[in-house]
């Protein structure tokens, strides 16, 4: 490989990365040329590095022929090998994710679980963020009383108080640490809360080259080769009425690569969301839909499900490369929704992407409502001030709950017709943030409760009525409960008698309870035992049909 000066090295990049949403023979061909040359005249600076890297992952979403696909894996499996042998570069990458380069960082304890059993004798503890007095009291619970005196001995770090109870290195510190958590005889949830009470960053090399974010891949559906410019101006209500396709049918293997491409992409953000880090295999959805978007739904294991409503997180794939994620959390016909759009693929289809979002879970959950919270739109989030995220918004159909900043927004609207050039500041970009903003697809859904205004009734109701006492508020509420549907609880599940318990704090909130409970015992019971189903899709459907619920909650 040659040398050329940074300046020459990004003029280069710069080319290329101003023509990757071209697609022409002349532009096919010039991409082509370009990628030759800057993979023969390689940047050792970490930030021309990564841009590179972003750039080729652009393209392998967008591919304008075969024989720029073809040229661009070669070009990225060729870039990653580079550095192979740089080993100040790849210190310098560190956190990237790239083949090679190490992470560092603070993950649940879940989330370290899945990655060492995925790369055993590989992952260990770097730090840990606890005092002292917080690592010596986890210890005195893990280990025998009678080993007090290494507990307790000086002001040691943790990764050196570890070294003298495990001083080998198979298994790692950290996998001899989870190793005497799971074994210390305490429930799943205060296993997870020691551990995260250590506040463990972990250190862990990327030894394997497809689980590095250059390959993390989705299943291998058809890759769809562009011909034209994506398309900015997107028919919103074409996009969402447009029927959606069967989902793809998935084998137990694909549904794990789906899993473990999901975990890895966020893992390299350092970042989780629950639906990724507790994936159930049997509640994995994917839709293979226009233009080569795919998109992947994830439900939560059943112990890990929301009580007042279902979290499906999703993952878009574009030819199988992971470019987006997020969220919806459903209540009856109402969700709550979150969008990211990996760093390397804006400016591409952000639009579409959204708009097959909203289709998939318009069609398929059955959502009429979607509610955005203002952190997505600039709430201590300054990227989405600067881009004014609120307008991107708006533009799909996104308005104001609150009515002052709706007619606010009327009036900016009008103004950006009107007066050329004109763009909100950023004290008025803020003022949009203290409210949330919906998208309403029709008029005729259900009551849209907001789950968390439930969530604090609840809370009132049991420090107003067992001044505060939860243990009496549960075993007093599901008392009533049971008497209000004449069941023995003891012929259900463990997992539908806990939900049961949960939900009887939100039954019990009115006066008449039990003659609504006896009124409605059959669809009550299947509101119950569906939340334990494989999937939680047939709950969703079943409680945005039950109409006596929702009667109950406007009463509440």
């Amino acid at each position: 490989m040659g040398t050329i000066s940074e300046l020459e090295f990004i003029e280069k990049l710069n080319r290329l990365k101003a023509i990757l949403f071209r697609f022409e023979k002349t532009d096919n061909g010039l991409k082509s040329n370009i990628l030759k040359e800057l993979i023969s005249i390689l940047s050792d600076k970490p930030h021309s590095f990564m841009q590179f890297h972003q750039t080729l992952m652009c393209l392998l979403a967008y591919p304008g022929n075969k024989d720029i696909l073809e040229l661009t894996k070669k070009t990225i499996s060729d870039l990653i090998d580079s550095l192979s042998t740089k080993k100040l570069l790849q210190e310098k990458l560190t956190g990237t994710g790239l083949f090679h380069t190490s992470i560092e960082c603070n993950f649940t304890f879940s989330k370290i679980n899945y990655l060492i059993q995925h790369s055993p004798n590989q992952v260990s503890i770097h730090s840990a963020a606890s005092g002292i007095e917080t690592q010596k009291a986890v210890l005195k619970l893990l280990l025998p009383n009678v080993e007090y005196s290494k507990i307790h001995d000086g002001e040691k770090d943790f990764k050196t108080r570890i070294r003298q109870f495990h001083s080998s290195n198979k298994p790692t510190d950290l996998e001899w640490l989870l190793k005497t958590i799971h074994s210390s005889g305490v429930d799943l949830k205060t296993q997870s809360f020691l551990y995260n009470e250590l506040g463990i960053f972990i250190q862990w090399k990327i030894s394997a080259k497809e689980d590095s974010v250059s390959f993390l891949r989705g299943t291998d559906l058809p890759v769809y080769f562009h011909t034209t410019p994506p398309d900015k101006k997107i028919d919103f209500q074409s996009v969402v009425s447009q029927k959606l396709p069967a989902p793809v049918k998935l084998s137990l293997k694909e549904k794990k690569q789906l899993i473990h491409s999901a975990k890895m992409s966020l893992l390299y953000l350092y970042r989780e969301t629950e639906p990724f880090t507790n994936a159930n295999e049997n509640d994995i959805t994917l839709f293979h839909l226009d233009k080569g978007i795919s998109i992947a739904l994830f439900g939560s294991t059943v112990d890990k499900r929301y009580s007042l409503e279902s979290y499906i997180g999703y993952l878009v794939l574009k030819n199988n490369i992971p470019v987006s994620y997020g969220g919806g959390w459903i209540f009856g016909q109402r969700s709550q929704f979150g969008i990211n759009i990996l760093e390397a693929f804006r400016g591409g289809e952000s639009t579409l992407i959204i708009c097959e979002l909203l289709r998939v879970y318009h069609q398929y959950f059955g959502i009429t409502r979607f509610v955005v919270k203002p952190y997505q739109f600039g709430l201590h989030n300054p990227e989405a001030i600067k881009t004014g995220a609120f307008w991107f918004y708006y533009k799909l159909g996104f308005r104001p709950e609150n009515q002052e900043l709706k007619k606010l927004a009327l009036q900016e609207e009008e103004s950006k017709k009107t007066v050329p050039g004109y763009k909100s500041d950023a004290n008025t970009l803020r003022k949009y943030t203290k409210s949330n903003i919906a998208l309403t697809l029709s008029a005729t859904s259900f009551p849209h409760f907001d789950s968390e205004e439930l969530s604090k009734k609840i809370s009132v109701f049991i420090n107003t009525n067992f001044d505060g006492n939860r243990e009496l508020a549960l075993t007093q509420c599901f008392k009533q409960f049971n008497e209000g549907l004449n069941i023995k609880a003891t012929s259900w599940k463990k997992e539908d008698v806990n939900y049961a318990k949960e939900m009887s704090l939100l039954f019990c909130m009115s006066p008449n309870s039990k003659i609504w409970l006896k009124k409605n015992k059959k669809a009550v019971m299947t509101f119950i035992q569906l939340k334990s189903a494989k999937t939680e899709l047939s709950w969703i459907k079943h409680l945005q049909k039950f109409k006596a619920f929702w009667d109950l909650m406007n009463s509440i």
